[in-house]
């Protein structure tokens, strides 16, 4: 074991360098690789700690924030057993576990990493994002120019199912452009923590100059994008970040009343605007006029289990019942909108837990979300509004987009984490004189 301790600590700046250059660069061209890229990562930080001489159980000291998130887990697996699909349940309920023990292990692991490994972990990073926040733009203005080429020179590299993809004479010609929306939304979690890695890790001449240019090419990917949440999510992001650098406690404060307020509000939200017949508006697009009609009916459930909801990943076990399936919803779209019926996930985290987990999954991911962003007040202060920014990012992806126990978006939050703690550990690398042990 110690002969494999020493062989890594020798190849250790090779194995820091490629990790976290193509690990983030992997995740931002093909999201679905969050998974296998997060455990990766994490055994590389926890690894290389270990190889110095470290502990694990001194990873894993039980803090506020760990104990919030083990209840949290515990009932989860309370929850899963009154689920319509117990066994998916158990599985989103273990995930949610074995990601947060990585993000919380990696990020103290990365405290305790010396000052030269950071710096090249934070490098290798920023570079990753560089490359591939260029890429994304290239393919949004492109129209998937490069996709194509790939898929046209090697076929096999064509995914298995081509919905979405207009395909002659068996060859692909055209990709929806809701196939980049997932690129977009790992693109726009990476780019704060990649933007603090740049202006601590660059000359003062140039630091700004190439950050800009990096926020710049990030937005433009995300407007020429057809990720509505996204562009949600940079707009409240940018604000975020620009509130915070004259008043972050203010900021850090409103940001979870926010959290709050979504919680509490999603449900008459949803349906006002329902009565208010948005979801047959002709100023929003059909894909907001679904989940208008969609939120609808989801707020309209939750009363029938208000406290403990119908348990975790029920919701797609409806969508996929017979009954449900039955309602022939798919022939009247373009006359009827989306359909009174339940979807496979209500496109909106807010309102998911209220209807799987009810008002004890609720109060939980409020006490939840409490502890992670008062956690931040304990950042350096100059690092405290990219931490920020990333988290209104992430507010507006999970209140529009996808089902919030997938896999490969459970791992991006846990590698969102991980991102923030890097860049973290970068700047107090380049700052002595702020340095703690704390993750």
């Amino acid at each position: 074991m110690r002969h494999l301790a020493n062989l890594a600590l020798r190849r250790e700046p090779a194995i820091i360098r490629s990790l976290f250059f193509i690990g983030p660069l992997l995740t931002l061209l093909v999201p679905k690789t969050t998974v296998a890229i997060l455990i990766v990562l994490f055994l590389c930080c926890v690894g290389l700690d270990l190889a110095r001489g470290g502990h694990l159980k001194g990873l894993y000291r039980i803090d506020v924030t760990l104990a919030v998130f083990g209840v949290t887990a515990a009932y989860l697996f309370v929850n899963a057993t009154w689920s319509l699909d117990p066994e998916r349940a158990c599985t989103a309920a273990t995930w949610f576990v074995v990601i947060v023990l990585m993000s919380y292990g990696a990020a103290r692991a990365l405290a305790r990493w010396p000052e030269r490994s950071v710096r090249m972990a934070a490098s290798a990073f920023a570079v990753a994002v560089g490359v591939g926040v260029a890429f994304i733009l290239f393919e949004a203005i492109s129209g998937r120019l490069a996709t194509l080429a790939l898929y046209e020179a090697l076929p096999i590299t064509q995914p298995d199912s081509l919905k979405g993809f207009q395909v002659r004479e068996g060859k692909v010609v055209r990709i929806a452009p809701s196939e980049l929306n997932a690129m977009i939304a790992v693109m726009l979690l990476a780019l704060w923590p990649a933007l603090l890695c740049v202006l601590t890790r660059l000359p003062k001449r140039i630091r700004l100059v190439i950050a800009g240019a990096l926020l710049i090419a990030a937005s433009a990917a995300v407007l020429l994008s057809d990720h509505d949440s996204s562009k949600v999510g940079l707009v409240a992001s940018i604000a975020v970040f620009a509130l915070a650098t004259p008043w972050p406690v203010a900021t850090r404060t409103t940001l979870w009343l926010v959290w709050c307020l979504a919680f509490v509000l999603v449900i008459p939200l949803a349906a006002m605007a329902y009565k208010a017949e948005l979801h047959t508006s002709e100023y929003l697009p059909p894909s907001a006029q679904a989940r208008v009609t969609l939120w609808a009916y989801t707020a309209d459930q939750i009363p029938h289990a208000p406290i403990l909801g119908i348990g975790g990943s029920s919701t797609r076990k409806i969508d996929q019942s017979p009954e449900n399936r039955s309602l022939g919803w798919r022939k009247n779209f373009k006359t009827e909108g989306f359909g009174w019926r339940a979807g496979s996930h209500a496109h909106n985290a807010f309102l998911q837990t209220w209807y799987e987990l009810g008002a004890v999954g609720v109060i939980l991911f409020m006490a939840a979300g409490y502890v992670v962003i008062q956690s931040l007040g304990r950042l350096p202060l100059a690092t405290q509004r990219f931490a920020l920014a990333q988290v209104a990012a992430f507010f507006a992806i999970i209140a529009f987009a996808w089902g919030m126990w997938q896999g490969w978006l459970m791992a991006l939050t846990g590698l969102a984490a991980l991102y923030v703690a890097l860049a973290v550990n970068a700047y107090r690398a380049a700052q002595p004189q702020t340095a703690s042990p704390a993750p």
